[in-house]
């Protein structure tokens, strides 16, 4: 359903383990630095971004016909959060997609963490200080969102071919899976920036303090909502998302999905059959793992996931803050 939710067809067990080997080493490093850096008025923040970006994820909208894309929010989160905080919260909205929904593959959720978590978070951030500097007018804050949106989102789909090439399970050079690959995603990118545009614009207006010292110049103007009104709007839309408007979002398969399927038109796809028995088996663990398969019942599903993307990610917030006070009783 979501774009760039990789499946385990579309790679080996072998390529598969070293990348969840990777994304595990990675959020070891950003959970250590969250610990270190993790301030605790962002605990609730962090819960209600993580449900905001998974009901916004089940929202498809058309980018060509019989294609679709969403929001990944990747980069959004990295301008709220921090990359490290960010990195956290987009891998648990994967697994939670992986373990309950069947969103994603098993053996591809270290990939799906590599390109949708890891580098749209750091490298989105990094861009999008590089480009708004220090303390920015608005508009250039706003320019700062849309480039590190659209570059971030699409860095991650150019890794999609080289996982799938080196499985030795693209039916095409490279070149020509990468092609099509950054064509489509930056369609979504567009859209997607577009999202994050007008998300970071509302923040800027009502609680400009959440984009941290960028907006010292525009929290001058004054502080707006309070965040317990922000964190409460923020939660009244993610549960609007998931549970009424998931139900009228696009029926097409994104734009990964439309181009590696092997369900309609074999030579439309740029893969070919993954015949490894391993990656059947991971299949059919997660089929019987998963109680609501491919959102079943949209917006019942969408409001499961929400709410226990809410929980898991506020509790993985509360405990880095535990840890970060006890590392702190130790060093005093």
């Amino acid at each position: 359903m979501l774009a760039m939710h990789m499946a385990n067809e579309l790679l080996t067990p072998a390529v598969a383990v070293a990348l969840i080997l990777f994304a595990a080493a990675a959020l070891a490093l950003a959970s250590r630095q969250t610990r270190l850096r993790f301030d605790p008025a962002k605990v609730p923040l962090m819960g209600v971004l993580g449900a905001f970006v998974f009901a916004a994820q089940m929202i498809n909208f058309p980018i060509l016909p019989g294609t679709s894309g969403h929001l990944g929010g990747g980069v959004l989160l990295a301008i709220l959060l921090g990359p490290h905080a960010a990195t956290l919260v987009m891998a648990s909205i994967l697994i939670v997609q992986c373990l309950i929904f069947q969103d994603g593959g098993l053996l591809a959720l270290g990939a799906n963490i590599i390109n949708l978590g890891i580098v749209p978070c750091y490298l989105g951030y990094i861009l999008f200080h590089g480009i708004a500097g220090a303390a920015p007018k608005a508009g250039r804050i706003y320019l700062a969102v849309f480039a590190a949106t659209m570059i971030g989102m699409v860095a991650g789909a150019v890794l999609v071919p080289f996982e799938v090439s080196i499985s030795g399970v693209a039916s095409v050079p490279i070149t020509e899976f990468l092609l099509v690959m950054i064509g489509l995603h930056l369609l979504v990118a567009l859209g997607e920036a577009i999202i994050t545009f007008l998300i970071v614009g509302y923040l800027c207006k009502v609680r400009p303090q959440v984009l941290g010292a960028v907006a010292d110049k525009l929290s001058a103007a004054g502080k707006g909502l309070s965040s317990g009104a922000v964190i409460g709007s923020v939660l009244v839309v993610a549960l609007l998302l998931g549970g009424v408007f998931s139900l009228f979002a696009s029926g097409s398969p994104d734009a990964l999905e439309s181009i590696t399927s092997l369900e309609d038109d074999t030579s439309k796809v740029l893969v070919k059959q993954n015949p490894d028995e391993l990656t059947a088996k991971a299949t059919e663990l997660q089929e019987r793992i998963a109680f609501l398969p491919d959102y079943r019942w949209t917006s019942f599903s969408g409001m499961v996931g929400t709410i226990v993307t809410l929980l898991v990610v506020w509790g993985i917030s509360r405990i880095l803050r535990g840890r970060n006070k006890h590392v702190a009783q130790i060093t005093d």
